[in-house]
């Protein structure tokens, strides 16, 4: 057999082996892509230069003419070479993804994570374009651009995409990335066809728990070169890095949230009220703000819940809550403080302000047809509130808090039903 048939031979070997090995590990196995990658790699990258052993030794072992032989020492040589320097750039490619992965698994703020997708989508492809999109609030099923570069905004401008798009089935289908020039043109509308005209060539899905949630996007290569199969591979296990990554991180945002707010009524809880209560004391102090403190709690609670049961009382502190949260303005922090108790962070608001609000709080109270709120002392559900100020009242958190909750006990021992600061009431 002749030399070059045995090369031939061997690299078709090779790569069906490293696709046979990559396919049991991942397959059957359940190794993580990445994972299966490199150890397929591995095994036949040590059975490939194996073959060539096995190739040299019955060269070197045959009699041939010297000039024949010198001829395909020198063809052996630079195939050798050839071979070890892509080698050497698929190793050093793995190395880099491997570092990606690391790096995306362990950021877990949002805009962080996207802005460092990008980059490593950028660095990896070599291209000085990408964009990402995710689902609005309203809809979970329309994606818009969230953040990109090399794009400008005005660009994507009220530009979305429908997840029921049929080009999203594809992705069902190979969970791999799609070249947009290679897609079948009854796939491509108007907005995909946009995106092909803006430079963009290869997407890829995010897939959070086996489910489409966003999309990403490359433009061109710098060189204005076409992506290689191997580079559209590399698109691939980036996306798949990306998507374990949200999926951390939205984990994450769950159990953070879980922790700072209150399961019953939505609101803020205690131990995120006295880390926020200290941060805002300080930038008022800093800037020279007013910073105002209400604490209220519903009148004669235990009357309420020993008529009407616990149940109807959850109902009512959801109901509070729910006009809390529609009374407040942005920048206000609303919480349960315990109990029947919940108070609201006014920054920047001065004591008469935090007097009105409070007032038009209690009186959307007094308001609300509450369930058996007739069987109530006075015949209606109703709240007491107590008012405290930076820096007129209190020059701390915790002096804040007594000042607040003084006037609170003031409003109950004039009757309840009432909005008070430490001075005195202000009545209806």
């Amino acid at each position: 057999m002749r030399k070059p048939h045995v090369f031939l031979l061997a690299t078709i070997f090779f790569l069906f082996f490293e696709i046979a090995v990559f396919y049991l590990l991942h397959t059957y196995l359940h190794f993580s892509i990445l994972i299966s990658l490199l150890l397929s790699s591995a095994a036949s990258t040590v059975l490939y230069f194996s073959v060539w052993v096995v190739f040299l030794h019955e060269f070197f072992s045959q009699e041939v003419d010297e000039p024949e032989h010198e001829h395909y020492i020198t063809r052996v040589n630079r195939v050798l070479q050839n071979v070890t320097k892509k080698m050497r750039k698929q190793l050093y490619d793995l190395h880099n993804l491997f570092e990606v992965s690391i790096n995306l698994t362990s950021i877990l703020e949002p805009q962080q994570l996207i802005k460092s997708s990008i980059l490593s989508l950028i660095g990896q492809l070599q291209t000085n374009q990408a964009i990402v999109f995710l689902p609005s609030k309203k809809d979970p099923n329309i994606i818009f651009p969230i953040y990109s570069k090399g794009f400008s905004k005005q660009q994507w401008k009220d530009f979305n995409l429908t997840l029921d798009d049929p080009l999203f089935k594809e992705f069902d289908k190979k969970m791999i990335a799609i070249n947009l020039y290679a897609v079948e043109e009854e796939l491509l509308h108007e907005k995909w066809i946009k995106l092909m005209e803006n430079g963009v060539t290869l997407v890829a899905p995010i897939i959070p728990k086996k489910q489409i949630k966003g999309l990403i996007a490359v433009g061109q290569k710098m060189n204005q070169e076409l992506f290689t199969r191997s580079e559209q591979e590399v698109f691939s296990l980036l996306a798949h890095f990306i998507s374990v990554a949200f999926s951390n991180s939205i984990l994450y945002q769950k159990m953070e949230q879980i922790s700072l707010t209150d399961e019953l009524t939505g609101l803020y809880n205690y131990r995120y009220f006295k880390r926020r209560l200290d941060t805002e004391l300080l930038r008022a102090r800093r800037y020279g703000h007013f910073l105002s403190l209400i604490l209220f709690d519903v009148d004669h609670f235990k009357n309420y819940n020993d008529i009407q049961g616990h149940p109807a009382g959850d109902t009512a502190l959801r109901i509070i809550a729910k006009i809390l949260r529609s009374s407040i303005r942005k920048s206000d922090i609303p919480v349960r403080y315990g109990g029947e108790e919940f108070c609201v962070i006014l920054p920047e608001e001065s004591i008469d302000g935090a007097l009105k609000f409070a007032e038009r709080l209690r009186k959307h109270v007094e308001a609300y047809p509450f369930r058996g709120e007739e069987d109530q002392p006075g015949g209606k559900l109703t709240i007491s509130l107590g008012v405290a100020n930076y820096p007129e009242d209190a020059q701390s958190s915790q002096s804040l808090i007594d000042k607040a909750d003084t006037a609170l006990y003031i409003a109950k021992g004039e009757g309840r039903n009432k909005t008070c600061v430490v001075s005195g009431a202000l009545r209806k």
